[in-house]
């Protein structure tokens, strides 16, 4: 469990989920660049990075809740409305990528069928 017992860490913990949630933010939109691009298995890569970022954070965050049900005190501050925020917009990006990367691959087979429809050999 991540010690959010001592006050000079506290600002830590929290800087380090708002880490974990944007690196995990930024590779889900990475991987929906890769994804446009029909570039799949970067896409998956860049996804999979992403899921791991999110789990990190994910954790810190239980350490929270944690923290606050074993009615411990959890210093109220803008940075940890922040994070919370970011945490809660990269699970909202980490499931838009994985359909947006679907989307696109579905679209991409329909392309290449109906450019077969069009070919002139058929």
């Amino acid at each position: 469990m991540t010690d959010l017992n001592q006050e000079l860490n506290w600002e830590q913990v929290l800087f380090s989920l708002i880490l974990h949630a944007g690196n995990a933010r930024s590779k889900a939109k990475e991987a929906a660049e890769y994804a446009e691009n029909g570039e799949w298995q970067a896409a998956q890569e860049s996804l999979d990075e992403a899921n791991a970022e999110q789990c990190q954070a994910h954790k810190i965050n239980a350490d929270i809740i944690r923290l606050e049900a074993s009615e411990k005190a959890v210093p109220f501050s803008v940075l940890l409305i922040h994070s919370m925020d970011l945490l809660l917009l990269a699970w909202s990006e980490l499931d838009f990528t994985e359909q947006y990367i679907k989307l696109n691959q579905r679209v991409k087979a329909l392309e290449v069928e109906i450019a077969q429809w069009r070919s002139p050999q058929n």
